[in-house]
């Protein structure tokens, strides 16, 4: 029962204080936002498979190896939110996605994150950039994640919005599995605007 806790507390999940990625939003359509990230430090790795089930759990084991003290430093690093996966399309039918899971590095490592020892591990130095964020809450699955970015497809179209670019695109995440209620995801398209890199 001590591990339990004291696992729960490293991660977040015993505290309401878990630090949020900062942005601002610059604009709302109907059941979306238009948002601008600041450039911040994110600490990222992926893995290549037909389906995000199939790599999720092994992704978020990576990451939270190297907060939990996997790294050249040896330090823990605070659990933050939100947990980003970019989905990066294969080139053709039946390929392989992308997935590319980061966790925000807290501001007090935003200077000089610890370095990764883990090869598959690395910090991404992600530039400002601009998105549409629709929010939807439970449990979510992949499939979960498509029908919602499938209805703000559909509302930005009925907007006649005309910089969004549906891939690669973010599934996002705010809690731990252990949040059973007042649960918070996300589908993020990104602007096409100068300023917007992957």
């Amino acid at each position: 029962m001590k591990f339990f806790l004291a696992f729960l507390s490293l991660v977040g999940i015993a505290s309401a204080a878990v630090e949020t990625a900062p942005y601002e939003v610059i604009n709302t359509g109907v059941e979306y936002e238009v948002r601008r990230y600041p450039q911040k430090k994110w600490v990222t790795t992926s893995m290549d498979a037909f389906t995000f089930e199939e790599v999720e759990s092994p992704l978020f084991r990576t990451l939270f190896n190297y907060i939990d003290g996997g790294n050249e430093a040896g330090v823990v690093v605070p659990m933050t939110a939100p947990v980003t996966t970019l989905i990066i399309p294969g080139e053709g039918p039946n390929c392989k996605q992308t997935f590319r899971m980061s966790f925000f590095v807290p501001e007090e490592f935003q200077e000089s994150p610890p370095v990764p020892t883990n090869q598959a591990v690395y910090i991404e130095d992600r530039p400002e950039i601009e998105l549409y964020s629709r929010q939807f809450s439970g449990y979510a699955s992949e499939n979960d994640f498509i029908t919602e970015g499938y209805s703000l497809y559909q509302l930005l179209e009925a907007d006649a919005v005309a910089d969004a670019q549906y891939a690669p695109w973010y599934m996002v995440g705010y809690n731990s599995p252990y949040d059973f209620v007042n649960r918070r995801n996300e589908v993020w398209f990104l602007r096409t605007v100068a300023e917007n890199k992957n």
